[in-house]
């Protein structure tokens, strides 16, 4: 079991929702959830697959860092939600959230009746197709993504 802890801004906006953000050697992630369950459940997910990717690139994940919160807050103009707003330390199981992240879906999927027909015919295996059509996008996205940080 490797247990990561980092800490993060979770900010109350006006309208109720929470921005959550990290440092920026997290390539600075922030979500907007419409409640805090789903802000911490959005954040542990988020904090697991950022240090997946340094996994994946054969890097150490960066040391935690204090948070300012005032200056996160500067650079993400919610300085007028600063005082409904906290530092918490995230931790996660990397080794359990990744086993549930993995976890198979069910998903609807709309296609054209002669499309369905046809990948019938040739016995086409529509999750497998699905899921490596997704993957290639997934990698193209963050292709771009990188080019940006």
């Amino acid at each position: 079991m490797k247990e990561y802890t980092y800490p993060a801004c979770f900010f109350k906006m006006e309208d109720g929702h929470y921005t959550v953000a990290f440092q920026h050697s997290l390539f600075a992630y922030t979500t907007k959830e419409k409640n805090l369950e789903e802000a911490m459940e959005s954040a542990m997910e988020f904090l697991t697959i950022a240090i997946d990717d340094f996994k994946k690139e054969n890097k150490e994940p960066p040391k935690p860092e204090k948070l300012d919160m005032k200056k996160i807050a500067q650079g993400m103009e919610l300085e007028n939600n600063i005082k409904n707003s906290y530092v918490e330390d995230i931790t996660i199981d990397y080794d359990y959230y990744m086993e549930y992240l993995n976890k198979s879906v069910n998903k609807s999927v709309t296609i054209p009746s002669t499309l369905d027909r046809k990948a019938k015919k040739y016995r086409l295996n529509f999750s497998k197709i699905l899921r490596e059509e997704l993957k290639k996008e997934i990698k193209k996205k963050e292709k771009k993504m990188k080019k940006v940080r």
